[in-house]
């Protein structure tokens, strides 16, 4: 995956979860020309606890997302 593509895909999942930003996907290639990126990071819950998060997005070679999942 190129590097202006997957800086495209990290600012469109930093947008939707914020603390994520900084964290670098391990990327993996797909069938079809397609990318799987896996996020893994912790979020914080309201009684302070750390939860650990894993972000799964699918992309295509032009960074559009095709797919996101999250675990929680």
């Amino acid at each position: 995956m190129e590097q202006e593509v997957l800086e495209k895909v990290n600012q469109e999942v930093y947008r939707q979860f914020p603390y994520l930003e900084g964290v670098e996907p391990l990327v993996s290639a797909m069938e079809c020309d397609k990318f799987l990126l896996v996020y893994k990071g912790k979020s914080t819950t309201a009684d302070g606890h750390a939860l650990p998060v894993t972000i799964r997005v699918v992309s295509d070679k032009t960074g559009a997302i095709i797919k996101i999942t999250s675990s929680r």
